[in-house]
């Protein structure tokens, strides 16, 4: 670059681009300024919209690792229809899949639209890895929208019909679903055959592995493992931003398990991890998360004003969160009612949440529900 910067052209913005891709992918100190610079001389030097497209992922990728997820979400854009100007499949499909992570933390019926049109380009052209990244894309967006079957059925199809059986974060991904499902020997199945993405020191790989694990733990009604994996989980994410998908799942699941515990200074570190973001680069999931998990917090110190504190907490979840997590949030309410002697409401609550579990097929879900069935009181004769 030293000698490419001197008299700069067209070889200077190929290999700069290449430079500000791999700062940006590592999340290095320079990945702003490399960025920043390739994407400058490009235009500068009038490059033509397929070095361009690549620029404004590279350019995409760093702005979303700082959580400016919506001024990303832009850049991918702009790098789309430049790729569509171009006629290049793989550089279309590669701005989509990037468009889907940036947008399914906010509206994860856009991300999967994105990420599915993605994979479609990816298949045409024959591109494995980032065909596999479309495909784990949109399978995290239909698991935040709770279409938990059709999210297996992608990953399957991934497996059988385009041949990424090596592809281990996909499997890892199942091993994820298998956990949240109750399924402890196949989640432990799935993460005993991952050298590689153990073997990684990528973070997201890192990060990946930990939270499959985490929900192998709470599968097996460990919630001290569940929430230490949870917890290594959060710690990679400074990495790639608290909204990234890791710990985006991990930190309820963190609360939750601490919660369990009863580990109240646990529960005060979480809030506090959050509450050092500003309230724009936090995922509006974590953002309902935190508020229940402060609204259980007053509960368990029987302020008076839980009822109402907890109304919020749920208008918020159905809003916001996942049914998954609208599921658990109603059983916690189900218990604050059943405390307050209102058993009518309580059991309306754990009828919503069960029907959830039961779309969901999430067996953890069922046992909570059926365990906080309230006992109804005599009838008199």
């Amino acid at each position: 670059m030293e000698v490419l910067r001197a008299d700069p052209d067209a070889d200077t913005v190929l290999a700069l681009g290449y430079l500000a891709e791999l700062e940006a992918m590592a999340c290095s100190p320079g990945a702003d300024r490399l960025t920043t610079e390739a994407l400058s001389l490009g235009q500068a030097l009038d490059a033509d919209a397929g070095q361009l497209s690549d620029l404004f992922i590279s350019r995409g990728i760093y702005i979303a690792s700082t959580g400016r997820r919506p001024e990303a979400a832009a850049y991918y854009r702009q790098a789309a229809w430049l790729a569509e100007q171009n006629g290049d499949n793989r550089q279309l499909g590669q701005a989509l899949l990037n468009l889907s992570d940036a947008l399914t933390a906010t509206d994860p019926s856009a991300g999967a639209k994105a990420a599915r049109t993605a994979a479609e380009h990816l298949r045409q052209v024959g591109n494995r890895m980032e065909l596999a990244v479309a495909v784990n894309n949109l399978a995290q967006a239909l698991l935040m929208l709770g279409d938990w079957d059709t999210s297996h059925e992608e990953l399957i199809q991934a497996a059988d019909t385009d041949g990424l059986t090596d592809i281990e974060f996909l499997a890892c991904l199942q091993g994820w679903l298998a956990g949240l499902r109750g399924d402890a020997a196949s989640a432990e199945t799935i993460l005993a055959r991952l050298p590689d993405l153990r073997a990684s020191e990528d973070p997201q790989d890192k990060a990946g592995v930990s939270l499959a694990e985490a929900f192998a733990a709470a599968a097996r009604h460990q919630p001290r493992s569940a929430l230490r994996c949870a917890r290594q989980t959060l710690a990679c994410a400074e990495a790639f931003g608290i909204s990234h998908e890791c710990p985006r799942w991990a930190w309820p699941l963190a609360a939750r398990s601490a919660h369990d515990l009863g580990d109240r200074a646990t529960t005060g570190e979480l809030l506090a991890m959050l509450d050092s973001y500003q309230s724009g680069h936090l995922a509006p999931m974590l953002r309902t998360e935190r508020n229940l998990v402060r609204v259980r917090l007053a509960a368990s110190d029987s302020d008076p004003a839980t009822a109402a504190s907890f109304a919020d907490a749920i208008s918020g979840l159905r809003e916001h969160s996942t049914p998954y997590h609208l599921a658990h949030g109603l059983l916690d309410q189900a218990q604050s009612l059943t405390q307050l002697g209102d058993t009518e409401a309580a059991e309306a609550a754990i009828t919503e949440a069960h029907d959830i579990a039961v779309r969901l097929r999430c067996q953890p879900l069922l046992d909570r529900a059926t365990g906080l069935t309230p006992a109804r009181p005599p009838v008199q004769a």
